[in-house]
């Protein structure tokens, strides 16, 4: 224990563990050899952050779980602190999720072991993104659930009509506005209860399909302000704004993964093995990792089967197709081949030129409206 303080060079150690409203912190000292603990309380407010930056110096050691108030708390840490910033994926972090004792100064107190206990390779670090990374994250999650309420207010409408026998009818015949207003007004009287019912549905349809607009309004602006990665991703086949948006957001230039199998694990899309003694047995892909990513580029794998021309990530499924797997397990595999195709432009600075001409990318940023992005940094490729 006494040559820990040498080995790690922290004079302090801080575990935090972040709520909504307040943060319970841990400190361990070099002086009682990282032993005795003290425990004290900051709230998530602007005071309550510019003093817990007061309590820290050159030579600490700050570590917090990730979450929801973990990105904005942590670099506002480090461009105010001399301090180490240090921030744990909660999903490795089986210290806290498999412990029978969940209370906040157990956490604080299990993080700030946790750093004291383990060597600094074995960390289970995610990278603190920056100001601009956090509000496309925030931009792509909420897009996405805006979808998902989408989805489910269309759901709700199409039960109302089964339940009134309305039968015949198919979730698809509600998709388009026009239609799904007519035959509302066709079959139910608005000046009944039934009738002002399906009215408040189809309200709240409309405002939701008004905010997913103005969200893709948003993830349209959001590309043209990441020029290089964002040409890049849309170069690929199968790809479109929301997937570019939420590899920009969250792979942003490529240089922080090594290599493009440190990518697939880190979206998850790479399988669970376990292995007892000799034997090895491997599953379907895990659960951990990059939900947003993952989501997207799956989504672009399953599209490359409706692409009008023929490419390598379409050829790939059709080879997978012939041999006899699923369709999602090929789509898995596809969308693996567009990360790592992806993570390689990345890293040389090119756009996707499988097609023999960037004719396919310039219809692209027609069809979406995003003709005006910046493509110098590709030379002559886009003009």
């Amino acid at each position: 224990m006494e040559n820990r303080p040498l080995k790690f060079g922290a004079k302090r150690i801080f575990g935090l563990d972040l709520s909504k409203k307040t943060l319970k912190a841990c400190r361990l000292d070099e002086d009682s050899g990282f032993e005795k603990q003290f425990i004290f309380d900051e709230k998530m407010t602007d005071e309550g952050r510019y003093h817990l930056a007061s309590r820290l110096c050159k030579g600490d050691y700050v570590a917090m779980e990730g979450g929801s108030s973990t990105s904005f708390l942590a670099r506002f840490l480090m461009e105010n602190t001399e301090a180490e910033i240090f921030v744990l994926n909660p999903c490795k972090l089986h210290i806290i999720f498999e412990s029978a004792c969940k209370t906040d100064k157990q956490d604080c107190i299990k993080i700030a072991k946790y750093i004291r206990d383990t060597n600094p390779s074995n960390w289970c670090l995610i990278p603190v993104p920056t100001y601009e990374e956090t509000s496309m994250r925030s931009l792509i999650n909420s897009h996405i659930s805006t979808k998902q309420e989408r989805t489910r207010a269309i759901n709700q409408l199409h039960a109302f009509f089964n339940l009134n026998g309305i039968s015949f009818l198919k979730k698809s015949d509600l998709e388009d506005p026009n239609r799904r207003h007519s035959l509302v007004d066709h079959y139910f009287s608005q000046e009944n209860i039934r009738g002002m019912q399906a009215g408040l549905m189809l309200q709240d349809i409309d405002n939701i399909e008004l905010s997913a607009d103005c969200y893709e309004e948003m993830v349209r602006l959001a590309l043209l302000s990441r020029p290089r990665e964002s040409l890049i991703w849309m170069s690929i086949p199968g790809v479109g704004p929301l997937t570019a948006l939420a590899c920009v957001a969250y792979i942003g230039d490529g240089k922080r993964f090594s290599s493009p199998e440190q990518l697939r694990n880190y979206v998850g899309l790479v399988p669970m093995i376990n292995q007892s003694g000799i034997r090895e047995s491997i599953y379907g892909v895990n659960h951990y990792g990059c939900m947003p990513v993952r989501r997207n580029i799956i989504q672009a794998a399953w599209s490359v089967m409706n692409l009008s021309f023929d490419c390598k990530f379409k050829q790939r499924w059709s080879e997978l197709k012939a041999t006899g797997k699923k369709s999602q397990k090929i789509a898995v595999k596809v969308a693996n081949d567009m990360l790592t195709m992806g993570w390689t432009l990345l890293k040389k600075g090119e756009l996707y030129n499988g097609l023999e001409d960037y004719s396919y990318l310039k219809r692209k940023l027609r069809t979406y409206k995003m003709t005006a992005i910046d493509s110098s940094c590709f030379g002559e490729c886009l003009k």
